[in-house]
This record gives C-alpha cells, structure tokens and sequence, in this order.
C-alpha cells in the first residue's frame, strides 16, 4: 500500500450522512480546501438540532477538519445556523454573479 494518492482537484457535492430530517454533504473545492453543505429537510427540533450536531462532530473527527462554508451576508438564518456549530469568518469576496458572499470556517 506504499502508493501516494494523487491530489484531489475539485469535486461535486457528495452526501455523507444521510438523514430522514437533513443531509450534511462535502464537496473538496482544492486539495486542502472541503465545504461541507447542510439541507434540511423536516422540522427542526431540539431532538434533531442534537443529532445533527453528534453527525457534524463525528464527521469533523473522521474528516480531520477544517470545514469551509459559503454565507451569503443578511441570511440571518444561516447566520445563526454557522455560529451554532463553530464556524468563524475566514474571508470575503465578490462571486461570478457579482454578489458580496463570505467564507467561514471551522
């Protein structure tokens, strides 16, 4: 098993955890850049804030981390949904639609 692995370039958005209320995802942006993505799709409860936070955490560890996550400045929601499980401002740009968007991290 001697072999090196060849760098990953960029790759799509895979599911990794999959749920009945929410799917978390990751998707390699540059050999050491992985975003991880959320959608969720039932009620959001305390039961299910704890579950996905246990899924986030056992995955950070499998991963080795950091997480990247891309925030689109005012969604208060998602705001509060990256504060939540850690994630800080890394950085800021414009994006090919000419938006104002931010990069956060674990």
């Amino acid at each position: 098993m001697g072999e090196q692995l060849p760098e990953p370039d960029h790759q799509l958005k895979v599911p990794v955890v999959r749920r009945s209320v929410y799917t978390l995802y990751l998707e390699q942006a540059t050999p050491r850049h992985t975003f991880i993505h959320c959608d969720v799709h039932g009620r959001w409860t305390p039961e299910v804030k704890r579950r996905l936070a246990a899924d986030f955490e056992t995955l950070k560890g499998l991963h080795g981390g950091p997480f990247y996550a891309l925030h689109e400045p005012g969604d208060r929601k998602h705001t509060k949904f990256l504060a939540m499980f850690g994630f800080r401002w890394a950085a800021s740009f414009t994006d090919r639609h000419h938006r104002r968007m931010e990069i956060h991290k674990t």
